[in-house]
């Protein structure tokens, strides 16, 4: 049998999926460091990060079941016209969730009551944050992000406008944070801010947009585009796309058209994108969830009499096509962009 160099098989085994990895795992020993060894998980995970033609997708819903008084969260994973698979199904108490959106492979979902989750649905593993014992006061908000100047995922919770707490999974501590002053009274505490570049935002009622550095620790806000000031506050919404921060502008007078700006981070100015116009019959909400990589066409997620719908939008041709959820049956879901990772949450 030939010899081959260590650094090639390195190389080879960094562009395999997860999966096939898995099953390496258990061939020799140096196929086992390869695969643990943190340099090797980010080659891995920029390989993979980098879309070709496809979106992979997460798909996650909520079933409770009331006969033991328990629920179950369920990840699917998606590919342009493929089937649905499902990537991992976790037991979880009987509670109302609420799921963030996939960060570099990562997911958080935490529970009404207080209880946060962090999970890797490809490697099938998850860690539950835990609480600080003296405090049992419900935060208003929750997000999650990766923290690139201080390399660690970091959980924030909003408890009010002076209060909050940040979890650092790379020592697996909270740390209480008091600010003097900080812009994020009036925000939309329903709505679980966006994450990107290392920044979340939310979106507030004074028509602005409060922003948090994940790194630097510190609170701006942000003007809106001209054009949004003057509109319906409930009617324009955050979201993230390929890494930039997004805003959608539903038209309700036309119920068939959303504008949709990007924010430049490095200019401080926002860029319309594009405009969506649905020329067949109205869309009750939709939402942006992901851009392909030529950047021709976006994925959007929205509902459609009431029903769950995934439709792609081609930017230059104006024309809709619909991706069909093939082993997907619920009409209520989540989703967003997702990358397969070997990041390992728990134990």
């Amino acid at each position: 049998m030939a010899f081959i160099p260590s650094p090639i098989i390195y190389n080879i085994l960094s562009k395999l999926p997860v999966k096939s990895l898995a099953r390496f795992k258990s061939l020799n020993k140096l196929y086992c460091s390869f695969i643990k060894d943190p340099h090797f998980i980010n080659a891995h995970f920029k390989n993979h990060s980098v879309v070709h033609g496809d979106l992979c997708l997460i798909l996650s819903c909520i079933e409770h079941q009331n006969l033991n008084n328990t629920s179950k969260i369920h990840f699917f994973t998606i590919k342009d016209n493929e089937h649905a698979m499902i990537e991992y199904s976790i037991p979880v108490s009987f509670d109302t969730y609420h799921i963030l959106p996939s960060c570099n492979g990562l997911i958080c979902f935490y529970g009404l009551h207080g209880s946060v989750h962090v999970c890797n649905p490809t490697t099938k593993t998850i860690v539950n944050l835990p609480n600080i014992d003296d405090d049992l006061q419900r935060f208003q908000s929750c997000g999650f992000g990766f923290d690139g100047i201080n390399d660690t995922y970091k959980v924030i919770k909003i408890f009010d406008p002076h209060k909050i707490e940040i979890f650092t999974m790379v020592n697996g501590s909270w740390n209480k944070i008091w600010y003097t002053y900080s812009p994020c009274f009036g925000f939309q505490h329903h709505q679980p801010p966006v994450f990107a570049n290392g920044v979340f935002y939310w979106y507030s009622i004074s028509s602005s947009i409060v922003s948090f550095d994940i790194g630097k620790e510190t609170f701006e806000t942000i003007s809106l585009p001209q054009s949004a000031l003057n509109k319906d506050k409930y009617k324009l919404y955050l979201v993230e796309l390929k890494g930039e921060l997004c805003m959608v502008d539903m038209d309700f007078e036309d119920k068939k058209r959303v504008d949709i700006w990007i924010f430049k981070s490095n200019g401080g100015l926002w860029v319309k994108l594009g405009t969506i116009v649905h020329r067949s019959e109205p869309i009750d909400t939709t939402r942006p969830v992901g851009i392909k990589a030529n950047k021709k066409e976006i994925l959007l997620h929205g509902f459609i009499k009431g029903l769950g719908h995934l439709s792609c939008y081609n930017m230059e041709t104006g024309g809709f096509r619909p991706i069909n959820i093939k082993g997907f049956s619920l009409d209520y879901f989540h989703v967003s962009q997702h990358v397969e990772t070997l990041f390992q949450v728990g134990d």
